[in-house]
């Protein structure tokens, strides 16, 4: 190649482009070189390629550095630079390179709607990474510029709206494609406008949607199972049936997913002998259960109490050739809890290591609960301390606030508080669920004195330091439970008028229920003066 003294940037980039195709980027890196030496400036398509082959192997720092040495010499980050930075950041988890790649899309200046691509890529990496402010403001700019994109890319922003929980959005995009620009969906398009109206309690809709459009798209079996999942979180588990006959009686075939999805909507509301139907039929089907088929056929078994069935179908797991699952030990262990089989749960517990079990948080809040109602309190401090050290994991906030509630529920509130301020002090903290938790105790045990503390703690009142994230409120109907304890021992004039007026000077949202029927004359019958609030939820 030095003798060859009139190879233009163009076969320059072939040969780069053929080096980055076998992904070997230390080499493609010394064709730029050598495209330098040449005299020739490397070009957008250059750098393109480099970086398109660093973040195929997740080499982002490399590709960091490709993209410094781009502008350094003068070659600006384009539409493709960034398409291809978005589409790598699916293989992403570290929010700061997230962060960095849409500071990157920031400050190019670039107009993300006016390149479909673009726009597309950026629109999926949002809604992968839970950006919705961002998202939300990608919407209305599209909405602003009169792009006409194709039909996938109306699938992407279906998904986008229904990710910020706007249906009629996802409508007004329908509409576009079928109505206004009277293009036929994709088989893709319309599951995801399947699933958006699904995810929005908008399961009726879909169903129309599904009968009105089946005959002009073929449907499949995501769109199918997409529609019986709905049904099964809304325990439908007849209609879920019907879909299911549907599918094989049209054709669509059948997958495990699809059967999963049917077996949950029955094992949800206990319907054990339409379970056996399904399972039955998976194998000519062409499907094999697996380890979710027989977590979902446990659950069912523990809804309906049939604890001993469960037990059995999860010491038989081994004979399909699987593993035993902790999630299903988990399980029959809270329905043991729930249907206060207390024997079989000892039996499940003294066999942990038998059954080859690896406890999880999940594992440990089920114990914690389990002793605690059975007013084992030191055994559920014990089972706290030891399982976690056993196997290596931090109990998390979930456990201890399991803890605190045993706490409470076994009258003993001096240790409910000390869960309490270990939680406060851990990593993830005290949100409001947790301190709407422990008032409940104090109220119910007529720890008013302290109940009153609890909430004082939450908004800060003594000290104008805000305990609960930011955001969060202590539930209204807690609240009113706290005001009509206090009436009822006559201690709204001690505490509860002093408490309402802190409140509303702090701007805390208040029912006028509280302020105004529970708090206008006071414990002693006197008046008070007490500005209002209008009810807020």
């Amino acid at each position: 190649m030095k003798s060859a003294r009139n190879v233009d940037i163009i076969t320059f980039n072939t040969l780069l482009k053929g080096h980055c195709h076998l992904g070997d980027i230390q080499a493609a890196k010394n064709i730029l070189k050598e495209m330098q030496s040449h005299g020739l400036k490397p070009n957008d398509v250059s750098y393109n390629c480099l970086i398109n082959t660093a973040v195929s192997s997740c080499n982002f720092t490399e590709a960091w550095d490709i993209i410094a040495m781009m502008q350094k010499n003068g070659v600006p980050v384009d539409h493709y630079t960034l398409s291809i930075m978005m589409k790598a950041l699916k293989k992403v988890k570290n929010p700061r390179q997230v962060a960095k790649a849409l500071e990157l899309l920031d400050s190019s200046k670039i107009n993300v709607c006016s390149d479909e691509v673009l726009l597309n890529t950026v629109v999926e990496t949002c809604i992968w990474h839970k950006h919705y402010d961002r998202l939300d403001g990608l919407l209305n700019a599209f909405t602003k510029s009169g792009l006409r994109p194709s039909v996938p890319t109306y699938g992407s922003l279906i998904k986008a709206a229904s990710c910020l929980k706007q249906p009629n959005r996802c409508w007004t995009f329908w509409r576009q494609v079928v109505e206004e620009r009277a293009m036929e969906p994709s088989n893709i398009v319309l599951g995801c406008m399947l699933d958006a109206l699904v995810c929005n309690d908008r399961l009726e809709d879909a169903e129309s949607l599904l009968g009105e459009w089946k005959t002009r798209v073929k449907p499949n079996t995501i769109m199918y199972s997409t529609i019986i999942k709905g049904l099964a979180v809304s325990h439908q588990s007849a209609r879920a049936m019907d879909m299911w006959r549907e599918m094989r009686a049209i054709g669509v075939p059948m997958n495990t997913v699809a059967y999963n999805a049917v077996i949950d909507a029955q094992a949800r509301v206990g319907a054990m002998d339409e379970v056996s139907t399904l399972v039955a039929a998976m194998e000519p089907d062409g499907c094999a259960p697996d380890m979710i088929t027989f977590s979902t056929i446990v659950k069912g078994y523990c809804v309906k109490g049939e604890l001993v069935k469960a037990l059995e179908v999860f010491e038989n797991i081994e004979q399909n050739g699987m593993v035993a699952d902790a999630i299903i030990y988990n399980t029959i262990l809270d329905g043991c809890i729930r249907h206060n089989n207390m024997q079989l749960a000892d039996k499940l517990v003294s066999n942990m290591q038998t059954y080859k079990v690896v406890p999880s948080n999940f594992t440990l809040g089920v114990l914690v609960k389990m002793y605690g109602r059975r007013g084992q309190l030191e055994k559920a401090f014990e089972v706290m301390d030891t399982l976690s050290k056993q196997h290596g994991f931090t109990p998390n906030a979930q456990v201890r606030t399991c803890l605190m509630c045993a706490c409470v529920n076994n009258r003993s509130i001096q240790r409910a508080f000390q869960v309490f301020a270990e939680l406060k002090a851990s990593r993830e903290g005290a949100d409001a669920r947790v301190y709407g938790a422990l008032l409940s105790g104090c109220i119910r045990h007529s720890y008013l004195k302290e109940a009153v503390g609890i909430v004082e703690e939450a908004y800060g009142l003594l000290d104008h330091s805000t305990r609960l994230p930011q955001g969060e409120f202590l539930e209204q109907e807690r609240l009113e439970q706290l005001f009509r304890s206090l009436s009822q021992q006559g201690l709204m004039e001690k505490f509860g008028c002093p408490l309402v007026e802190k409140l509303v000077q702090n701007k805390v949202p208040l029912h006028s229920s509280i302020v105004s029927s529970a708090l206008q004359k006071g414990g002693s019958g006197r008046p008070r003066h007490i500005p209002t609030r209008p009810n807020r939820r």
